[in-house]
């Protein structure tokens, strides 16, 4: 006879006949805490029923039962192993049945929280490596890495248990410069966190202007120096355009442009000095055809490059820096506070495809990059393309870098850290989920419940894009 009662779902039963009389049923899965079941009913009362379930994890049990007519007998126990399989022996007179059944106990631990970023922008890029750790229990892993030209350089799925509380590292052979690392962790009630890392950042080298004493307008012999410094500008921001269309994302990038100079006159005068000559920078820029946001700042004496005293003519500290990400860069040191940026120029639709050709001087310093990117990995990497292979398990990582993050998770929960919402699960496509454009603020972007809801970021050119999301 069919037995349905006491089921739980999702779980289904399989049921078989024991005799004329009484039948049995179970679960293939365990409740959450682990319990499985064994369920006998029959028409008839029926007493002295033996039952014996031997597990391949050690379990084992015996008891002798009655059946009441017409009420189902439940027999339950505690599984310890996440897949089980039962050998089930019972007896009731001279009728003895066997069966096998395999039962599995879900991995469902902790609360779905935000992945909790343990690496930095140096690890992702220089090492290939980037560390977790996770609030929840998860059993299966999906990495993809992205180079800046969009090609997918690392493509695989775990299945390793990771344990709630856990931290874990993610690895990957290719020395290409990475765009974005997309990460999915699921467990096995079908909660899921996302998490998308875009470590896109860029300071372009450059031969620094000469100004005139006091002045800050740009003369026309210094002009080749910028038209150099912008032909690399052009081509970082059409990688950025083609790396955008080919991961299906919107990441909006901006110029920040920052003057300094020595200590020789008022530090009232040379903060204005170092202003005016930012933006003299910027606006050349701008007028050349850069498209994306452009803004400038002054260090004026602060941020030295050589230490000096007072009144100390020292053309080192007389330069300036040009640096493209997706954020205000990270306050400290040469860099400005975030209040001290202004803006010159919003972003403007691309004037023009064509690009100027690229010093010589960059591909030189390009090449030398990527041969100290080799250097620190060992000497040995992976190039180009799609590759899959075996996954990190959980690990004893220590906290290589905090400071933020954005992740995103399953279930109603809202913990730390920054992530975006979304109510709708997304498994197919050759990329990761659409990323939004990203406002910048200073933890990261909000936690929300509205599908595509604005990403934002963590870390100055470490943009964290993520979505909460729990899978129906």
């Amino acid at each position: 006879m069919a037995i349905f009662s006491g089921l739980l779902a999702p779980a289904f039963s399989i049921l078989a006949s024991l005799f004329a009389g009484p039948s049995f049923g179970f679960s293939s899965q365990t409740e959450p805490d682990g319990t499985a079941y064994l369920s006998i009913q029959s028409e008839e009362s029926v007493s002295g029923i033996e039952i014996e379930i031997t597990g391949d994890d050690g379990f084992h049990l015996e008891k002798t039962v009655s059946v009441r007519g017409g009420k189902p007998f439940k027999l339950t126990w505690k599984q310890k192993g996440t897949n089980v399989t039962y050998q089930l022996k019972l007896t009731s007179g001279d009728e003895q049945t066997d069966f096998e059944f395999a039962v599995v106990r879900p991995v469902i631990a902790g609360e779905v929280k935000n992945f909790e970023l343990l690496s930095g922008r140096e690890d992702i890029v220089d090492k290939g490596r980037i560390s977790y750790r996770t609030a929840f229990a998860l059993s299966g892993q999906e990495l993809k890495v992205y180079n800046t030209d969009g090609e997918l350089i690392e493509d695989r799925n775990d299945s390793k248990m990771i344990d709630a509380g856990a931290s874990f590292d993610l690895e990957w052979d290719s020395c290409d410069e990475v765009f974005m690392v997309y990460f999915k962790g699921t467990d096995d009630a079908g909660r899921y966190a996302e998490d998308q890392r875009v470590p896109w950042s860029v300071g372009i080298p450059h031969t620094d202007v000469n100004f005139d004493s006091g002045k800050s307008e740009i003369k026309p012999n210094e002009a080749p120096k910028l038209d150099e410094a912008f032909a690399v500008l052009a081509h970082e921001l059409d990688s950025l355009d083609k790396a955008n269309k080919a991961v299906n994302a919107n990441l909006a990038a901006q110029l920040y442009i920052v003057g300094y100079t020595d200590t020789v006159g008022s530090a009232s005068d040379n903060q204005k000095l170092s202003e005016g000559r930012a933006r003299a920078i910027a606006q050349y820029f701008l007028d050349k055809g850069v498209w994306c946001e452009v803004y400038y700042a002054g260090m004026g004496e602060k941020g030295q490059k050589v230490e000096t005293g007072d009144s100390v003519d020292e053309a080192r500290n007389r330069r300036a820096q040009y640096v493209i990400g997706v954020q205000k860069p990270a306050p400290g040191g040469d860099m400005p506070s975030p209040s001290r940026w202004r803006k010159l120029a919003d972003a403007r639709p691309r004037m023009t495809q064509s690009l100027p050709d690229l010093p010589a001087s960059y591909l030189a310093y390009k090449e030398k990059a990527e041969q100290e990117r080799l250097a620190r990995r060992g000497g040995s990497c992976a190039s180009g393309g799609s590759s899959s292979g075996g996954g990190s398990g959980p690990s004893s990582t220590d906290t290589l870098s905090s400071g933020g993050g954005s992740s995103s998770g399953g279930g109603s929960s809202e913990g730390g850290g920054s992530s975006s919402g979304g109510s709708s699960s997304s498994d197919g496509g050759e990329g990761p989920p659409p990323a939004g454009e990203t406002p910048a603020t200073k933890k990261g972007c909000s936690i929300g419940t509205d599908a595509g809801a604005p990403a934002g970021l963590a870390l100055f050119g470490l943009l964290a894009l993520g979505r909460r999301r729990r899978r129906r």
